[in-house]
């Protein structure tokens, strides 16, 4: 009987694991996201915020984190990052946003930086952020792409 509800999980499950990738869920926020399967956990939060993994040759670093947003909105946040940001001499090339999730990422010398924040429940965010070198760009869009389309909130808080 218990496979029965496990089968649907499973079955969702299956593309990301046959491409290399692994699901995550956050149990503090909720929170879900495939990680590829070809990064390795650096470290995990202490206080389960999330987790920062690096690639096998060190040279992208993915970190994925839920934010409780204290002050403002979510929108309000994501703008403050993007600022401090900027203070780091990233120039920001690219934003887009909706309802629920927002979006951004920059260079800074021979890097790239994608940030990416998504709605969760009681006003706080689910973020992920990746830092790639330029020159792998071709390698690492696609892994952009896939770390978007499944970042997501709980469904009762969309």
């Amino acid at each position: 009987m218990r496979l029965f509800f496990l089968l649907p999980l499973l079955l969702a499950a299956a593309p990301a694991l046959a491409d290399g990738w692994k699901p995550y869920a956050n149990p503090r926020f909720g929170y879900v996201i495939d990680l590829p399967g070809d990064f390795r956990t650096v470290s995990e939060a202490d206080n389960g915020d999330g987790i920062t993994l690096q690639s096998k040759d060190g040279k992208a670093t993915l970190l994925v984190f839920g934010s409780t947003v204290t002050e403002g909105t979510l929108g309000e946040d994501v703008a403050n990052r993007k600022q401090s940001e900027k203070d780091e001499g990233w120039t920001i090339t690219y934003e887009k946003s909706a309802k629920d999730w927002m979006s951004y990422s920059g260079t800074r010398k021979d890097r790239i930086l994608y940030v990416r924040a998504v709605s969760l429940c009681q006003g706080a965010g689910g973020y992920f952020t990746l830092e790639y070198p330029k020159a792998q760009a071709k390698l690492y869009d696609p892994k952009v792409a896939h770390l978007v389309k499944t970042l997501s909130g709980p469904p009762h808080c969309r």
